[in-house]
């Protein structure tokens, strides 16, 4: 057996790389990813637990899991492990878990962020890999954690997810260690930052990489490949190309001519070189190249390299290579040291100058390479060039190559001393002389020679990377006498070298191909130029166009030329004109008028200068005698360019101060010195050379040495402030702007007089100090706005000073000082550069002393406090405040105890009120609110509880303490509710959360302790709701988290709602006697906060529902002095409430199962209250399962399962007698039904409503008032607006009948009570057009279906019912088992009738047994026995039913029709179809047999009353088409499929039946037989009338046929057709009225002109073609009285007793005619209503009418959609064929029954549109003595009837009209018995 065994601490912790699903104990699931804590181990076994969910443990395999290396914390027995990986790797880790999940959720939902968050984590996992790699340095490390932050702060942002705040460093914050300010400063950061980057994500070109201010180019040299046969040298440099020049010095290579390698093999590979003192300016650079020039040095012509006699070591230019490296400057494009670049070389041209062709590379697109090129690495790197070698050890070396920046850097140390002169050779011209053929191959030669003639060696240099040399030679261009070389050389001359007469000196020598020709050439010319220009200026930053001397003779270098004019500028212009002949000549040197020769040169360095005036400050010492001209120099300092001034600062400031302290010269030049000094801080304190700070910084650290300064500049300064109005404003103002540089001088030169002379002049110097900060502050008293901006600027940078002063100067007393220099500044006047100068006091160095603390913290308090009361300078006053929390929360400065007492008693009520009271409107108005709100947050959470009891202790008054704890307590419900940080800053708002609910802690024990016996309801009230907001707020809901933040919460803070509940517990508990006042007001939110789902929670809270129940139950009443005996305010509230919360979301099972067990069992203990306790509880626990039950279907798309479900509400809510709520769920079922256009469903379930109301004035109850119409106040009114609703809504159902008993009642009530005849007329025509439509217009017949539920998988209110439901038009069986199994795609469909089994029934699957059913009729009364219209009667086969059959074979062997018994099964439904529903249970069946000879019957009568229908519908409309007729017609005198009456020929037989009923039926048989030969002759004679001529073919054929079955009767039945006379006792359908209808018509239509008017006339109402399909009906839900005792016409509207089924004959037959044989088959051919259609009839199902008339089919919608919703293969497959009445179908046939169905009416919309309609009925003129009822509904979209909108006269109260119940099952509701409708 294997033993387990601990496991070693370094085994401790691992991670899944394979799944293991083994579901077996005791094994434990993984997934790959997921972390174990490994606790014991066997061979080849792990026992542990995963880390997302410790509380399940198991084993799993050891070849599953990777070891990582972990550290265990062991605390107690609690054992938790750490990852040993860098938290960074971590971070990673955890949001890759959070993201997958989430991102395989998108790809279900196919959302098209999908690809980009792949994107993102594959990102994340690559970087990870390159951190666990190890391989990083600490600044590349530092840059990976940036880009890391920045995507996972973007992704988190894409996903929802909440945002993460992170210090400087990267690491993420630590709200317990971190200030609220801090914390809520970083949010806003990151926010902005996500939003930035967001922006810019689709436009990558504007896109910069976080870019140092000062930064170098690090490139490294890969290789060189290129054939070129000699030795070359590589020049690498930066151009730019906008400007067509170098930027940087060259870094030379040597390379060898022998495979490619260079000269020094040790350098192979590891040519490096930093291109340094990038700054800003060469980041804005258009167009930046790397360029490669490579000069061949070796013979003139390459083909020549094998010749000996050549003439070697010449520099000819080779080709260029060059990189566009733009991107990578500005920091659009990254660039890594491993990477390589490849550059393309280009060779140059025979004659071609290496300028042009980099001009013409670095515009080309394309490079014809050849494979030739260069290899290098690049990578920026930040900070100066001994930042870089610390930071890049392994990339820069000391040995390294410098290039540097042909120019200053942006920043010039004091340390960083050059004297560097660039010198560009750019070109020449030189003639031929008169012997020569070619021009000359010239070389230049320059050297550096002082006044002496003598060559300086080593300062030239060509670039880094070479040698410093002597003597520079140029390139050599073949046979050229324009050469243009462009080459740049450096020349680096030492400061200690004597300057003056220093200059170049170039040679002009020609260089011939033969090495014996060039040793005997001789320069044949000379240029030379000056470096210093007569005034002690250097050389001129521009071209210099150099005279060029003939060398006539052999010279040396002591020739003299420095007398001679060196430029063309030199030249007199007086003495020697342009291209004059007069020569000058020294010795041997000639000018050569015709030659020339063009340098440029530019001066790099901090001792030579261009400016006069700057070298006149610098020079000082040689003008000490001439006043004069320095007061000039002084003077002109001013207007010197700011750049020539911060290139020599340090010389300048010495120069300054040495002036400063003359004795000599000081007195007079005071001012002059301040004012320059003042200008020179200014220039440094400017933007535009704010980075030469640090070296301002430096020189006074290190360079400045004064140390008598300070005494002259604290008596300037003082002089002008204390003349500040009388002194130049500029200047005053400039001196103030360098308070800081200027107190810096001052406390330096102080120090330094205190070294030298052992601390001597100490308390003068303090009483000089305090004296001139004194004047300030005495400067900021004046009110003139002369010295407004001067004041303004001592409140910027006063502060600035403070550091420097408190070295040399008492930091209490100084901090006495700056409360003054505030406090003097007049009020009003610089209010803001006031707390700005105060804010800046915080971050101070005073701040941070508790002393000085003590001091400033009154005063800051005062301005701000005041500022705030007044609603001023809101935003500055909130950051100082900010600023001050801030420092507070810095536990180094000392103890804050008194500090935030202090804050407390002075701004805390204050900050409460600016919270409450802050605008909102504005961006930067929120901003200000959300930071005002956490400086309230920081200093609750830094109060104590000593801090609170000493708040609370100050008020005097209790009103003063409720006005306050008022105050903060709605502040903290705004808060909650309205949080002013944005949703996803959780980290903030779990703070806010956190303080919130401790502060609440002790609000309420002082609550408790001071308002229980002196109570305040309002206050107790606030708290509580306060206290709920909070529990109930959605950011502590942790079931909605996922698990590792769920976790992550919990640990740092743990449950807050557990700990509010309790509280909230006690505090109710404390109540005592005062609880009265709190029922029912605090039944919502108590009942809101139970539901919240934390079972502890739950546990604490409930018993208070018992409370209340209690404490109402037990109230005595003050007048009976007897108690109450009930809690019904606790018992309407709680299911009030109930209902919408947890419609609203709230509540589950076990909130359920919960809320019964305790308070059934509370209640079952309190002998008092237990019967009415009980019940209740019971009532609550059928409530909560209803409800959850219609919250569960509401979720999903199925309308019809949230239909039935609110029926079940509506019972619910009927039972218990809850008006209001039974309405509210009314209006909820009419909206569902009219969504899916049921409106005849809709228009019953509104009539519900209208059963609630009397036709009198009284005032409605609320409980009973309409959301549609608000403005209806009595319950006439809204009773008449319903009833133009209902009317309207039956039109659009085409369930006219309906419609016209409400107009009838609308009828009487105009007529006999209002006497309103303008309304009547309208409503009699309404009721009139209602008329018409039944007669006119065609409405299609519904069909029903019984749907049988079986199985325990469909929802509870369904299992193993049967329903029956009415379809929607033109809905077949097959089109409705689609339907069905749409709804259900994982039910089975039942191929049988039979009863289903127990196994099924209660299977956990699902099965569906369907089958079409038939209405059956029940005729009512004032039918009987009259002609009644089979149209009229029609209505009544299919509506109004509740009682429905189908049939079915007994022997399913048998098909012998005389043999066939049927098994015939009817059903009683729960209401009346249509009703609210479309649907609705069987509460009945009953089956018994049908005979043969009863189906012969039943189907005979069938196709009589097809008959006799066409034939009424062609007698009354003589222009419908015959077709419908000649096909029923034909299909029964032609009957040779279906053998037609030849199948009943036994029946006719006098010796067939034995019993009386039997013979009574072949009888009856016989009657309808001999009906149908009359009823035939009578539809031929019809159909031969209206027949076309080509069909006369056809109708001949039909009476040759019907004359052969008349034979056949007569012959073998005995029976005797009938003849014609015999014909006109069966006509069905004759008016009774002596008048015809078109008498009746021109009756009306020739009345007088001037009475015509008063009708209106059928035209103004949209006619309808009488083809025009009918919608099918929607239905009303009536529970209708059948009792027999109905009211008399005279005292009421009628009712009509249903009298059971009769089947019809000519006319209307007695009610002892068989019941079962009135319904015909409506769902087979023969039963089908025949619609005249203009195409083709499909004999398989219904005809319906022309597409382009029809009305479009209902929207249906999923009923009782399960959670599983997938699409299956529908069967076709139907359980009963139409054929369900006298053709039945046995079960086998049902099963392999498929009928292909024809095309259904095409779709336009999902619901219909009746948009287009007009108006049936015009609008009602308002009535003179009527009131007006203003309407309010929100008409439905198919709405197209305005007459009700009208203003409504009111009815007479009628005081003993009674309002009905709530409609119940099987009655009627009553009605107003003075109202009779006949």
């Amino acid at each position: 057996m294997m033993q387990w065994h601990k496991a070693d601490r370094s085994r401790r912790y691992g991670v899944a790389v394979y799944n293991f699903s083994l579901d077996r104990p005791p094994c434990l699931k993984l997934s790959v990813g997921e972390s174990v804590h490994i606790l014991e181990e066997t061979e080849g076994w792990y026992w542990g637990y995963t880390t997302r969910n410790k509380n399940q443990r198991g084993v799993f395999p050891k070849t599953y899991v990777h070891i990582k290396e972990a550290a265990v914390l062991t605390t107690g027995s609690l054992e938790t492990i750490a990852p040993k990986e860098l938290p960074l790797s971590q971070e990673i880790n955890c949001v890759l878990r959070e993201w997958h999940g989430m991102w395989k959720q998108y790809f279900v939902e196919r959302k098209s962020d999908f690809a980009e968050i792949m994107g993102m984590m594959q990102e994340l996992i690559h970087w990870r890999r390159k951190i666990m790699s190890r391989k990083l340095t600490a600044e590349e490390l530092r840059d990976l954690q940036q880009k890391i932050s920045s995507k996972i702060d973007i992704g988190n942002d894409m996903l929802g997810l909440d945002l993460v705040v992170r210090a400087e460093q990267g690491n993420v914050l630590d709200p317990e260690s971190t200030s609220a300010i801090n914390l809520f400063k970083q949010h806003e950061l990151a926010a902005d930052r996500i939003k930035a980057e967001k922006a810019n994500a689709g436009h990558e070109d504007g896109i910069s990489l976080t870019w140092p201010h000062t930064f170098n180019l690090f490139v490294k040299l890969r290789n060189f490949v290129c054939r070129i046969g000699e030795d070359a040298d590589i020049l690498m440099s930066l151009y730019d190309a906008k400007f067509g020049k170098f930027i940087s010095e060259n870094y030379v290579v040597k390379w060898a001519k022998g495979g490619g390698v260079p000269k020094n093999l040790e350098m192979l590979n590891n040519y490096k070189v930093v291109f340094t003192d990038l700054g800003a300016k060469d980041r804005q650079r258009e167009k930046v190249f790397l360029v490669f020039q490579i000069v061949r040095i070796g013979v003139m012509d390459t083909k020549d390299v094998d010749d000996k006699k050549q003439t070697k070591g010449l520099k000819r230019p080779f080709g260029v290579a060059v990189l566009d490296i733009t991107d990578i400057m500005n920091g659009k494009q990254e660039c890594s040291e491993e990477a390589q670049h490849f550059i393309p070389f280009q060779q140059c041209g025979e004659k071609e100058a290496m300028e042009s062709l980099i001009r013409k590379v670095v515009i080309a697109k394309e490079i014809n390479h050849k494979g030739q090129g260069v290899w290098v690495s690049m990578k920026i790197l930040s900070g100066d060039p001994k930042q870089v070698r610390e930071d890049f050890p392994h990339l820069v070396g000391q040995n390294t190559p410098v290039s540097r920046k042909m120019g200053f850097p942006e920043v010039i140390m004091p340390g960083d001393v050059r004297n560097d002169i660039y010198i560009t050779i750019k070109q020449g011209e030189f003639t031929r002389g008169p012997t020569k053929t070619a021009d000359k191959n010239v070389e230049v030669t320059m050297v550096v020679c002082n006044k002496n003639l003598e060559k300086l060696k080593g300062v030239i240099s060509h670039g880094c990377g070479g040698e410093p040399m002597t003597e520079y030679r140029s390139m050599v261009y073949y046979h050229e006498d324009k050469p243009k070389w462009y080459e740049t050389i450096k020349v680096a001359i030492s400061t200690e070298e004597e300057f003056r007469g220093l200059h170049l000196k170039f040679l002009f020598k020609h260089r011939s191909t033969s090495e014996s020709k060039d040793r005997s050439e001789r320069p044949f010319a000379m240029s030379f130029v000056k470096l210093m220009n007569k005034n002690s200026t250097t050389l001129a930053d521009i071209d210099h166009n150099l005279l060029v001397y003939k060398i006539e003779r052999k010279h040396d270098d002591s020739d003299p030329y420095l007398d001679m004019p060196s430029t063309r500028d030199d030249l007199d212009p007086q003495d020697i004109q342009k291209g004059s002949k007069i020569a000058l000549f020294s010795g041997p040197f000639t000018l050569n008028q015709k030659d020339s020769f063009m340098i440029n040169t530019f001066v790099c360095s901090t001792k030579l200068t261009h400016n006069v005036d700057l070298l006149g400050l610098l020079k000082w010492q040689e003008m000490l005698n001439d006043t004069t001209v320095l007061r000039t120099h002084l003077d002109k300092l001013m207007h010197v360019d700011g750049e020539e001034i911060v290139k020599f600062l340090q010389d300048l400031l010495d120069s300054l101060f040495n002036i400063l302290i003359e004795t000599n010269i000081s007195e007079m030049y005071d001012n002059l010195v301040f004012e320059a000094l003042v200008h020179i801080i200014g220039l440094i304190s400017d933007r535009k050379y704010h980075q030469f700070r640090p070296v301002l910084d430096a020189y006074v650290t290190t360079s400045f040495s004064f140390a008598m300064a300070y005494e002259k500049l604290m008596l300037i300064l003082r002089d002008y402030v204390d003349r500040a109005m009388e002194v130049n404003q500029k200047v005053l103002i400039r001196a103030m702007k360098s308070l800081e540089y200027l107190f810096k001088f001052i406390v330096q030169s102080r120090n330094h007089f205190s070294l030298l002379n052992e601390g001597r002049g100490k308390q003068l110097f303090e009483l000089q100090m305090k004296q001139l900060i004194q004047a300030i502050n005495g400067m900021m008293l004046y009110t003139s706005d002369n010295t407004l901006l001067a004041q303004g600027s001592a409140l910027k940078y006063m502060c600035s000073a403070l550091p420097d002063i408190i070295h040399v100067f008492d930091p209490v007393e100084l901090s006495g000082l700056m409360v003054e220099f505030i406090n003097n500044v007049p009020k009003e006047r610089l209010t803001k550069q006031k707390l700005k100068c105060i804010d800046y006091l915080v971050h101070s160095v005073l701040f941070k002393s508790p002393g000085c603390r003590a001091i400033l913290l009154p005063m800051i308090l005062h301005h701000t406090g005041s500022l705030l009361e007044n609603q001023e300078e809101l935003e500055d006053c909130v950051d100082v405040l900010s600023d001050l929390m801030d420092q507070m929360h810095d536990n180094s400065t000392g103890s804050h105890a008194s500090d935030i007492d202090l804050i407390m008693k002075m701004n805390l009520r204050i900050v409460i009120r600016s919270a409450v009271c802050m605008d909102k409107k504005s961006k930067e108005a929120r901003r200000t609110e959300s930071r005002c709100v956490a400086v309230l947050l920081s200093i609750l959470r830094k109060m104590t509880e000593s801090h609170y009891n000493h708040y609370i202790s100050e008020f005097s008054f209790l009103t003063d303490l409720q006005d306050f704890l008022m105050e903060i307590l709605t502040l903290f419900q705004v808060l909650i509710k309205e949080n002013v940080f944005a949703g996803d800053w959780l980290a903030m708002i779990m703070l806010q959360n956190s303080i919130i609910i401790r502060a609440l802690r002790f609000f309420a024990q002082t609550i408790w302790e001071k308002f229980t016996s002196c109570f305040e309801e309002q206050l107790w009230s606030c708290f509580f709701h306060c206290a709920i907001a909070f529990l109930t707020q959605r950011p502590l809901q942790l079931e909605q988290f996922s698990v590792s933040k769920r976790n992550k919460l919990v640990s740092r803070y743990s449950d807050m709602r557990r700990e509010m509940g309790f509280e909230i517990r006690q505090m109710w508990s404390r109540l005592g006697v005062n609880k009265k006042y709190f029922i029912p007001t605090l039944v919502e939110p108590i009942l809101e906060m139970t539901l919240v789902p934390e079972l502890e929670l739950r546990k604490a809270t409930i018993p208070i529902f018992f409370d209340m129940m209690q404490c109402e139950f037990t109230q005595v009443d003050p007048v009976t002095r007897k108690i109450k005996g009930n809690f019904d305010q606790t018992e309407n509230e709680l299911i009030m409430k109930l209902d919408a919360l947890v419609e609203g979301g709230y509540g589950d099972e076990e909130y359920m199962d919960l809320i019964y067990d305790i308070l059934h069992r509370m209640c079952n203990g309190n002998d008092l209250m237990r019967s009415q306790g009980l019940a209740f509880v019971e009532m609550i626990k059928r409530l909560l399962q209803r409800l959850l039950e219609y919250r569960k279907i509401i979720q999903y798309e199925s309308k019809e399962a949230r239909m039935n479900c609110i029926v079940n509400l509506l019972n619910f809510y009927h039972e218990i007698d809850r008006q209001e709520m039974y309405i509210r769920y009314l209006y909820k079922l009419c909206d569902l039904h009219l969504e899916c256009d049921n409106y005849t469903e809709a228009a019953n379930t509104l009539k519900l409503h209208v059963d609630l109301l009397q036709w009198s004035d009284d005032n409605l109850p609320l409980m009973l008032q309409s959301n549609w119409y608000p403005n209806a106040h009595t319950h006439r009114g809204l009773k008449e607006l319903l009833y133009y609703d209902i009317i309207s809504y039956f039109d659009k159902g085409k369930m006219w009948e309906k419609g016209i008993l409400l107009c009838k009642e609308l009828v009487h009530l105009y007529e006999s009570e209002l006497f309103d005849y303008e309304r009547l007329s309208v409503i009699l025509r309404r009721q009139a057009d209602l008329y018409s439509c039944i007669i006119k217009e065609l409405r299609a017949d519904p069909e029903y279906f019984r749907v049988g539920y079986f199985g325990r998988g469909f929802p509870a209110f369904v299992q193993n019912e049967v329903f029956i439901y009415r379809g929607k038009e033109y809905e077949r069986l097959s089109d409705f088992n689609a339907r069905m199994l749409s709804m259900f795609p994982n039910a089975e469909l039942l191929k049988s009738l039979s009863p289903p089994s127990d196994d099924i029934m209660e299977s956990s699957k699902q099965f569906l047994q369907v089958n079409a059913v038939t209405p059956v009729l029940e005729l009512k009364d004032r039918f009987v026995n009259k002609p009644v219209s089979e149209r009229i009667l029609k209505y009544y086969n299919v509506n109004e039913v509740n009682k429905f059959m189908y049939s079915r074979r007994m022997d399913e062997s048998n098909s012998d029709i005389t043999k066939m018994w049927l098994e015939r099964t009817t059903m009683d439904s729960s209401h009346s179809l249509p009703g609210i529903l479309c649907w609705f249970p069987v509460v009945k069946t009953t089956t018994y047999q049908v005979s043969p000879l009863e189906n012969a019957i039943e189907t005979l009568d069938s196709t009589n009353k097809k008959i006799n229908l066409l034939i009424e519908q062609h007698t009354t409309d003589p222009s419908q088409n015959t077709t419908s007729l000649g096909m029923l017609l034909n299909g029964v005198v032609d009957a040779s499929v279906n053998g037609g009456i030849t199948n009943y020929k036994i029946f006719y037989s006098d010796d067939y039946g034995e019993s009386e009923k039997d013979m009574n039926l072949v009888i009856k048989l016989k009657e309808l037989t001999r009906n149908q030969m009359i009823l035939l002759r009578e539809a031929l004679n019809i159909h031969k009338k209206k027949v076309s001529d080509d069909l006369k073919p056809f109708h001949h054929h039909m009476e040759q046929r019907f004359e052969e079955m008349c034979n056949l009767i007569k012959q073998e039945y005995s029976l005797k057709p009938p003849d014609s006379a015999y014909m006109s006792t069966l006509k069905r359908y004759k008016s009774m009225s002596a008048v015809s209808l078109s008498r009746v018509s021109e009756a009306f239509l020739t009345m007088p002109s001037d009475r015509q008017t008063v009708y209106y006339r059928r035209s103004n109402f949209p006619s309808t073609k009488a083809t025009q399909a009918a919608a099918r009906s929607p239905s009303v839900w009536v529970k209708g009285d059948r009792s027999a005792n109905s009211p008399s016409p005279s005292k009421g509207l009628q009712k009509v007793s249903n009298l059971g089924i009769f089947k019809r004959t000519s006319v209307a037959a007695s009610s002892d005619h068989s019941s079962e044989g009135s319904n015909s088959n409506r769902n087979s051919l023969e039963a089908a209503a025949i619609i005249e259609l203009n195409e083709q009839i499909t004999p398989k199902r219904p005809p319906r009418p022309e597409n382009t008339e029809r009305r479009q089919s209902r929207t249906y919608s999923n009923q009782f959609k399960t959670e599983s919703f997938t699409t299956l293969n529908i069967s076709t497959t139907s359980l009963a064929s139409n054929n369900t009445d006298t053709n039945s179908s046995s079960d086998q046939e049902l099963a392999d029954m498929t009928v292909e169905p024809p095309m259904l009416p095409e779709k336009q919309n999902t619901c219909s549109d009746y948009s287009n309609l007009t108006n049936d009925i015009p609008e009602f003129p308002v009535s003179r003595n009527s009131t007006p009822v203003v309407s309010g509904h929100r008409k439905s979209k198919n709405d197209t009837n305005n007459f009700y909108e009208s203003p409504l006269p009111s009815l007479p109260k009628d005081e003993d009209v009674v309002p009905p119940p709530v409609p119940k099952k099987h009655t009627t509701p009553k009605i107003n018995n003075n109202l009779s409708v006949d």
